[in-house]
C-alpha cells in the first residue's frame, strides 16, 4: 500500500550481504514511501553512513568484511549524523544475548528473522517518527509536543522512583470516558504514582524494567495487558534513560499484532476449513484425558466418525459443495452433542489447577475433525457403555437430516465406531486405532451403523483382504500407471514442473479410486514398494521429456509415512537417480505435515540425507493439522504447498485470504517457494500472483494427464519456454 504524502522521506541505507533480502527490503521501502540505497556488506556500509548521511539504517548482523555489530559501533563513534543515526539490527536470534549485543553496539532497535514484512514497513516509519521526535525534543519543549501529538504512541516521562513527569497520549487512545473505563490521560497521570494508574502487578514489573534501564542505560521494555473499553488489549511499554534518574517511555497498543500472531498459532492447532480443533489438538486431549483417567481410575470413549459415500458428493457436486457439507457438518454435531457428553467432571490433574493446560487443548478439543470426512468425540468419565451408545446414536440421527446447500437437499449417513478405556487400550494410538476399526466395521454392516470394538473386529476388518491381493499383484501385473498434473509459474503461466500422481486399472473393477488403494497400501506396508515404483517411472519420464524436448521439468513425487521412515530411503532415491540418469535437482519430494512432525528428530536426519542427495524437498498440504512454526524452520524445506481448502474460498472468503497471505509471506520470509494446490477460478490465478505466490496448480490450469498428453503440451511451448527456475537455496 502507497505511503501518504506526509509519510514520503528520507534515505534508507540496507546493509545485507544477501541480495535477495535486499531486493526484497528497497521494494519494501518503496511501498511505504522511502528511498533506499544498498550496501553488501560491513565496511561498504560504514562508507555509505559516511558519504550519504542516512536516515535510517537497515543493518544485517551476519556480514563479511565487517559484521553488523562492529559495523554499527563504527558508526556510532563517527562524527556527525552517525553518533544519531537510529539503526535497526536484522539478526536471526531473538534471545536476550542477541537483544543485548545488538543495543550494546549501538542499535536503535532490532527485528528478528523470518521477517514479517508488511509490519516491518510500518515499524521502519516509526523507528523514524520517533528519531524525528527525540531530535525535536533537543530542540524545543513545544515543538516536541506537536510532534508526540500526531504520533500514535503514548509517550511519558517518569522519575525513578515511579511518579509521572509527563504524560502524553497518543492519537489512538481513547480521550474521553466510554463504557465506564476512565481513559488515561495527562490530567489522571502527572504526578501520581504509577501503582495509581496501572494495576499493582504490572506496575511492579514496569518498574523493575525502569531501574534495570536507569542501571544499564539500555532500553527496556514490557508487555501487558488490561481490559479497557470491554476488550482486552495488549501493550508494549518501552523505556529509555534520559538521565541518572528519570527515562523516556512509550506505550503501543499491539493488540492488532496479538490477534494476527494468534491467528498464525491457531494453524497449528484449529482445523481451517470447519474452525473445529484438528488432529494435533485432539491427540494432545487424549493424551491428557488418558493419564486424568488413569489417576482417578476412570472409564473414556472415543467415538470416530466418518461419513459414507462422501467421496460420491465430491465427484457429483464438486469439492466445494463438499467442504460446505463439512462445514455444516461440524456445525450439527457442536449443536448435537451435549456440554454434559464433552466436558470432565471429575478431580483436575495438578497441571489443570495451576492453569499450566494450553487452551488448545481445553475440552472443546473433545470434539474435532482429523482431516477428510473424518471426526472424532471424546467422552470422558464414563459410567455405562450405553452413554457413549446413545451420544453414538445422537450423532447418527442428526446426520440422518437433510443438509441444505445452495437450495438443494443433501442426503447422507455417518458410521460410527467406538474404542473404550481401559478394555480395549491403554494409549492413545490404540484407542483412536480401534474405534477406526469399529467405524470401518461399521461400514461393512451396511453402513450408518454404530459399532463397538471388539478384539474378534481385528480379522473382521481384514474385509480387504481380496482388494489387498488385487493390489500385491498390481504391481506384477503392470495395473499402475501414472497421471502427471502440471504446475506452472505464476506469473509467466508456463509450465515449470508436474506432480506424478499413481493410479490403478483392475482388471474387474475398472479404474479404482486413490482414495481407496492408497489408505489401504498405507495400512499393509504396500506403499512403500507402490511407492518405490513411482518414484522410479516418474524420474524416467522426466529423464525422457529432457532428452526428447531438450528442456528440464521438475518432477514432483509424494512420499508416504511409511516411505519417509524406510531406513532405505536415500539408497532407493539414489538409485533411481543413476539408474535414470535424472538431475536430482529436477526431482522434488513432497512429505505431509503430519509425515514430519511424527519423529521430529529422526525427521531431521532423513531430510539431512536427502538435502545430502541434492533433490528438492516440500511440504505437502500446507495447514491441515500438524503446523509447527518451531519445526518449520528447522527442517529447512525448499518449498510449502497450500493445501487448496485454503485456496477454495477465495477471493470471497476474507479469513482463508488473509491466512493465504500470512502463509505465502511466512514461507518467503524463511526462504520457501510456495506452491497453491486446488486453483480452480481466474480470480483465484489473480489473487495469488498479488499475493506473490509462485507456483501453482489445479484443475484451472490442467487435469492430471497422461505422459503423452503432458508431451504435446510441452512440446507446444518448447521454442518458448525458459529454463527451470531455481527455488531459494536452502
Amino acid at each position: 500500500m502507497p505511503a501518504s504524502p506526509s509519510l514520503q522521506r528520507g534515505v534508507v541505507l540496507v546493509a545485507d550481504d544477501d541480495p535477495v533480502m535486499r531486493l526484497l527490503m528497497l521494494e519494501m521501502l518503496q511501498q511505504v514511501g522511502l528511498e533506499g540505497i544498498e550496501a553488501a556488506d560491513g565496511r561498504e556500509a560504514l562508507a555509505l553512513a559516511m558519504q550519504r548521511r542516512p536516515d535510517l539504517i537497515l543493518m544485517d548482523v551476519e556480514m563479511p568484511h565487517l559484521d553488523g555489530f562492529a559495523a554499527c559501533r563504527a558508526i556510532r563513534r563517527s562524527e556527525g549524523a552517525g553518533a544519531s543515526v537510529p539503526i535497526v539490527m536484522v539478526t536471526g536470534g531473538d534471545d536476550i544475548e542477541a537483544v543485548t549485543s545488538a543495543y550494546e553496539a549501538g542499535a536503535t532497535d532490532f527485528v528478528s528473522k523470518p521477517i514479517n514484512w508488511p509490519i516491518l514497513g510500518h515499524r521502519v516509519l516509526y523507528v523514524l517518527r520517533a528519531s524525528d521526535a527525540i531530535a525535536r525534543l533537543r530542540i524545543a519543549d513545544a515543538q516536541n509536543r506537536a510532534v508526540l501529538a500526531a504520533i500514535p504512541d503514548t509517550f511519558f516521562r517518569m522519575n525513578r522512583d515511579g511518579f509521572y513527569l509527563d504524560y502524553e497520549p497518543g492519537r489512538g487512545f481513547p480521550s474521553r470516558e466510554r463504557d465506564g473505563a476512565v481513559p488515561f490521560t495527562s490530567e489522571r497521570c502527572v504526578g501520581r504514582h504509577i501503582s495509581e494508574v496501572l494495576p499493582k502487578e504490572i506496575a511492579g514489573r514496569v518498574m523493575e524494567q525502569l531501574q534495570d534501564a536507569l542501571r544499564t542505560r539500555q532500553i527496556r521494555s514490557i508487555e501487558y495487558e488490561l481490559i479497557r473499553f470491554g476488550a482486552t488489549q495488549h501493550f508494549e511499554a518501552r523505556l529509555v534513560a534520559t538521565g541518572p534518574s528519570e527515562v523516556l517511555g512509550l506505550v503501543r497498543d499491539i493488540s492488532e499484532r496479538k490477534r494476527s500472531e494468534e491467528q498464525i498459532r491457531r494453524l497449528a492447532y484449529c482445523d481451517s476449513l470447519t474452525g473445529i480443533p484438528n488432529r494435533q489438538a485432539f491427540l494432545e486431549t487424549l493424551e491428557r484425558e488418558l493419564q486424568r483417567s488413569k489417576v482417578g481410575n476412570k472409564k473414556f470413549a472415543v467415538l470416530f466418525m466418518d461419513l459414507d459415500a462422501f467421496k460420491r458428493i465430491n465427484d457429483t457436486l464438486g469439492h466445494n459443495v463438499g467442504d460446505h457439507l463439512l462445514k455444516i457438518v461440524s456445525e450439527r454435531l457442536r449443536e448435537t452433542i451435549r456440554p454434559s457428553d464433552l466436558v470432565s467432571r471429575s478431580e483436575a490433574l495438578p497441571e489443570e489447577v495451576n492453569n499450566e493446560v494450553p487452551a488448545h487443548v481445553s475440552s472443546a478439543t473433545n470434539l474435532a475433525r482429523l482431516g477428510g470426512d473424518e471426526f472424532t468425540i471424546l467422552i470422558p468419565d464414563l459410567e455405562r457403555v450405553e452413554h457413549a451408545l446413545n451420544v453414538a446414536h445422537r450423532v447418527k440421527e442428526a446426520m440422518r437430516r437433510p443438509f441444505l446447500i445452495d437450495g438443494n437437499e443433501i442426503f447422507v449417513t455417518a458410521s460410527i465406531g467406538i474404542s473404550l478405556f481401559p478394555e480395549d487400550g491403554d494409549d492413545c494410538n490404540s484407542l483412536l486405532k480401534f474405534a477406526d476399526t469399529a467405524m470401518y466395521h461399521a461400514k461393512n454392516c451396511g453402513k450408518n451403523n454404530a459399532k463397538l470394538y471388539s478384539s474378534s473386529l481385528t480379522m473382521q476388518i481384514m474385509s480387504h483382504v481380496k482388494l489387498e491381493v488385487g493390489l500385491r499383484k498390481a504391481l506384477q501385473n503392470n495395473e499402475l500407471y501414472l497421471l502427471y498434473q502440471p504446475q506452472l509459474d505464476v506469473r509467466s503461466l508456463e509450465i515449470v514442473g508436474v506432480e506424478a500422481l499413481v493410479r490403478w486399472r483392475h482388471p474387474e473393477r475398472g479404474i479404482i479410486s486413490p482414495t481407496e488403494f492408497i489408505p489401504l497400501a498405507e495400512e499393509t506396508g504396500l506403499i512403500v514398494p507402490i511407492g518405490e515404483w513411482v518414484l522410479r517411472t516418474a524420474c524416467n519420464q522426466a529423464r525422457a521429456w529432457q532428452r526428447a524436448l531438450h528442456r528440464s521439468v521438475r518432477m514432483a513425487v509424494n512420499l508416504s509415512a511409511k516411505q519417509f521412515k524406510d531406513e532405505n530411503l536415500s539408497q532407493i532415491v539414489l538409485s533411481a537417480l543413476d539408474e535414470t540418469g535424472l538431475d536430482p535437482k529436477l526431482l522434488e519430494l513432497e512429505l505431509t505435515e503430519g509425515t514430519l512432525m511424527d519423529d521430529a528428530k529422526a525427521t531431521l536426519a532423513t531430510l539431512e540425507q536427502l538435502r545430502g542427495i541434492g533433490v528438492y524437498l516440500s511440504i505437502d498440504d500446507f495447514g491441515t493439522g500438524y503446523s509447527s512454526m518451531n519445526y518449520l524452520k528447522r527442517f529447512d524445506v525448499r518449498a510449502l504447498k497450500i493445501d487448496r481448502s485454503f485456496i477454495c474460498g477465495l477471493p470471497q472468503d476474507s479469513e482463508n485470504a488473509a491466512i493465504t497471505r500470512a502463509i505465502i509471506a511466512m514461507a518467503h520470509g524463511l526462504k520457501m517457494a510456495v506452491v497453491a494446490e486446488g486453483v480452480e477460478t481466474d480470480e483465484q490465478l489473480v489473487l495469488l500472483e498479488e499475493y506473490g505466490c509462485d507456483l501453482v496448480q489445479g484443475y484451472f490450469l490442467g487435469h492430471p494427464s497422461s505422459a503423452d498428453t503432458i508431451t504435446q503440451m510441452l512440446g507446444q511451448l518448447k521454442a518458448t519456454l525458459p529454463a527451470l527456475p531455481a527455488l531459494p537455496s536452502p
